[in-house]
């Protein structure tokens, strides 16, 4: 007989028993032989329940088809398989066979041969199938006495009794596994409501504490721009008497002003240097209050690196006045060109070089330019102009300016913060120097507003240098503009005119007694404002021929003035000079002041500045 599945006949399947359903009580039989078998082959109780009611089930089914052979086999992997052969063919939905097939693996033989079925379950993982456990099943199928129907029925009793227990004990344990999963559910979610509490108060902490940030950087910020205003108001207040004291000084020193006797012309000088100096440190105030607020404008042009440093040459050589110590400027060849402001880099060099020289006590101080790449390390050596020197080249996109000293350094702690504002590291030397800390600050702010950086490498006792970074063309990081040359410097040479009304607005008393001794011999009349509003009205009742104009005005200031001249059709043709504190505006010439024809630095303003600039009015007539 070959049969598909579990319980397959052959090498594999060894028959233990064969017996005759016919009737009832030989279902009863067949199941006790059913749970002989399982119980000698190693199944537990559970197992040979299962495996007896299939029996009992699919035996009783037989009964309607007239009686079927019911063949008990061992088989080989480890399993029992019960083949029942009925008389005549089976229904395939026999409720027999679906009540046996949830019991165990039930198959029905195929090609039609319905009448077949095979029932089987595996033994124990680990079952050897041998003649040994063969043996043992025959002598445990031999010694099995038949027992009665009611006996049997006994036992079924029995083990259904077992199984309703066994189902109420796993009833219970199911119980009691929810209660402890419900427990545990508790604990999680009890668990959970904390962390998301304690998450909650977490992010309320984070948002409050941004808030705070954000509240005390907003503070900072006010608290820095009030700074920057204080110090530009402070220092445009100081700085419009010391120019008018140099002014004045200068006056005083003119030769053709009436001759001063030696001890007044040695107090008049010691009066100027001492102003100079004055002016020197409000002028760093108020060039660092520009760079902080943002109000310092670069004027960009194509730079001669040649000529910056030969500048900057000329003005800190004097300075070197320390025998031992030795200043060098090395020759910039083959640089190539530099888009820059070139007045601002001259002031952060000079700034530097002049503070190397005060640190200085014997060796040198060394200036040098390299070409240096994007990121201003990599690149050419130090253009020393030496044979190897081959310029820049098209990868080099900065341009590193070098000074560095063999003076007392600075200690590490410091190195950052000798760029705080105030800041001033001690040394021995600071008492014999001066200084206000602020040009090192003002220097990085200035490097930072042309695109570029200023570093600082220093060992204590040994030296220091500073590298100046910029980028080859500073345009592409700051807005360009163009440098006009300064009146004074550019029309000086040209024959002065005379004009017959000159008005001079500032809010200076000293400063328009300064000018109009400077126009005494420039013009018929001098006329004066002390406000923007009083020259409006001075410039419509006397008309002058030209205005010398003050920026900082109380009420209207000087933009103001100038725009409500230019929407003046009477007004807008009277040429004006704009007098201003700032070198750096003086520089930039007057392209940012609408229609003024010259700009004026009152720090370097004199008779040839003055002729300069009404050269040009004249100019503006015609």
């Amino acid at each position: 007989m070959a049969l598909a599945g579990p319980g397959t006949p052959g090498g594999d399947s060894w028959e233990l028993a064969a017996v005759r359903v016919d009737s009832e009580p030989d279902v009863f039989a067949a199941r006790q032989l059913a749970r002989v078998v399982g119980a000698a082959a190693g199944l537990d109780g559970q197992d040979q329940v299962r495996l007896a009611t299939a029996v009992s089930e699919v035996g009783r089914e037989t009964l309607p088809a007239g009686g079927a052979l019911a063949v008990f086999r061992l088989n080989r992997p480890a399993g029992l398989a019960v083949l029942i052969t009925a008389d005549r063919p089976l229904a395939g939905d026999a409720p027999g066979l679906r009540a046996a097939a949830r019991l165990v693996d039930v198959t029905v033989a195929p090609g039609g041969a319905s009448r077949v079925v095979a029932l089987a379950r595996p033994l124990a993982p680990g079952t050897v199938v041998d003649e040994a456990l063969r043996a043992h099943l025959r002598r445990a199928v031999a010694a099995s006495a038949p027992l009665a129907p009611v006996d049997e029925l006994r036992v079924q009793n029995n083990e259904l009794v077992s199984a309703l227990e066994e189902l109420k004990n796993q009833q219970n344990e199911l119980l009691r596994l929810n209660a402890e999963l419900e427990e545990t559910n508790k604990g999680v979610l009890a668990l959970y409501n904390q962390l998301s509490s304690e998450l909650e108060q977490t992010n309320r902490g984070v948002v409050a504490l941004y808030a705070e940030l954000d509240e005390r950087g907003m503070a900072l910020e006010k608290v820095n721009e009030t700074k920057t205003r204080f110090l530009r108001s402070v220092s445009h207040e100081l700085r419009s008497p010391v120019n008018s004291v140099l002014g004045l000084a200068r006056l005083l020193l003119d030769p053709v002003a009436d001759p001063l006797t030696a001890e007044q012309r040695r107090q008049v000088e010691l009066i100027l240097a001492s102003s100079d100096d004055l002016l020197l440190l409000v002028n760093d105030l108020l060039d660092l209050a520009k760079a902080e607020s943002g109000r310092l404008t670069p004027n960009l042009d194509e730079v001669d690196i040649h000529g910056v440093l030969a500048h900057v040459e000329g003005t800190q050589r004097p300075l070197a006045i320390r025998p031992g110590v030795r200043l060098v400027f090395e020759e910039p060849a083959g640089i190539g060109t530099l888009r820059t402001d070139e007045s601002l880099l001259g002031r952060v060099l000079r700034n530097l070089v002049g503070n190397a020289l005060k640190f200085t006590e014997r060796g040198e101080v060394r200036v040098a330019v390299r070409s240096t790449g994007r990121d201003g390390t990599t690149g050419r050596a130090e253009t020393t102009g030496g044979p190897g020197d081959a310029g820049a080249g098209p990868g080099d996109d900065t341009v590193s300016f070098v000074v560095r000293d063999t003076g007392i350094g600075i200690a590490p702690d410091d190195v950052e913060r000798v760029f705080d504002e105030f800041y001033q590291a001690q040394s021995h030397l600071h008492a014999q120097v001066r200084g206000t800390g602020l040009g090192l600050p003002y220097a990085r702010r200035v490097c930072q507003l042309l695109g570029g950086r200023l570093e600082l490498e220093s060992v204590l006792g040994t030296g220091s240098t500073f590298t100046v970074t910029l980028p080859r063309d500073s345009s592409t990081a700051v807005g360009a503009t163009a440098i006009e040359p300064a009146a004074g410097e550019a029309l000086a040479d040209l024959d002065p005119p005379w004009v017959e009304t000159a008005l001079v607005v500032d809010d200076d008393p000293a400063f328009r007694t300064m000018m109009r001794s400077l126009l005494a011999d420039r013009a018929g009349r001098v006329v004066e404002a002390a406000d923007g509003s009083e020259a409006l009205a001075v410039l419509r009742a006397e008309l002058p021929d030209v205005v010398f104009l003050d920026l900082m005005l109380p009420q209207l200031d000087g933009r103001a003035v100038l725009s409500a001249m230019a929407d003046d059709p009477v007004l807008r043709d009277i040429p004006v000079v704009v007098v201003t504190w700032s070198d750096h505006e003086a520089v930039g010439g007057r392209g940012g002041f609408g229609s003024a024809v010259a700009v004026l630095a009152k720090s370097t303003l004199s008779a040839r500045t003055i002729d300069g600039a009404l050269t040009r009015a004249r100019a503006d007539w015609q």
